[in-house]
């Protein structure tokens, strides 16, 4: 639609400059913009920009040939798209700084705060990758996952509940990749975390739809 706007002007200029100078074309093209209603986008500056500086180096070439006149005037042209320029890229900066503030005020997402804080911050992304687990760090990772689940047990919401069970199962899938590295003594650790965990989420996960359906029917 932006981009329809501007070929829109540029056959504007072309018409109402009919066989004028390449200056004149460059001033009516000026003009056109002016009249469009701003987008601060960068993709809508590019149009725009792409369009001016297209006419400006059939203008530039015929500059000496033209009286003093259409001197001034391509003068003027110029400066007026400059101002334009200016007035552009400052609302495209605030509107970029605005952007960037908007993630502040927003609610944090769940899965991203539930993640950080069973792994560790920016640990897990949305990839779900595990690599930084390891048969050296597998069992510290497992337990400090099922205490942090045994101490929050009783505030986490369903939807939080079926995270946890995802990024457990992940935890899992990584466990069985470096098994074979993995000591034994660790790995009867884990087993035995891994019924606590079962036993946590079993009651309380259950207990947490339970009751949710229970609010719902009020």
């Amino acid at each position: 639609m932006i981009a329809a706007a501007i070929v829109s002007v540029g056959f504007t200029a072309c018409n109402n400059a009919g066989k004028a100078k390449d200056a004149e074309v460059l001033n009516v093209y000026v003009d056109s913009v002016e009249g469009l209603t701003p987008i601060y986008t960068t993709e809508n500056w590019t149009t725009i920009d792409n369009g001016y500086q297209e006419r400006a180096l059939k203008a530039e070439a015929e500059y000496a040939t033209l009286d003093a006149e259409g001197k001034a005037k391509a003068d003027a042209s110029k400066a007026r798209y400059e101002a334009l320029k200016a007035k552009y890229e400052l609302n495209m900066k605030q509107a970029e700084a605005a952007a960037k503030m908007e993630p502040t005020n927003a609610a944090p997402n769940f899965r991203k705060v539930l993640r950080d804080r069973l792994f560790g911050e920016g640990k897990i992304g949305d990839d779900m990758q595990f690599a930084f687990v390891t048969a050296d760090n597998i069992h510290d990772i497992y337990k400090n996952f099922v205490d942090i689940v045994a101490d929050n047990k009783n505030t986490y919401t369903r939807e939080d509940w079926d995270e946890i069970n995802v990024l457990y199962e992940a935890l899992d899938t990584r466990k069985n990749a470096v098994e074979k590295d993995l000591k034994t003594s660790d790995n009867l650790k884990i087993a035995a975390l891994k019924i606590r965990y079962a036993s946590i989420a079993s009651t309380h996960r259950g207990g947490t739809k339970v009751k949710e359906n229970a609010d719902s029917k009020h």
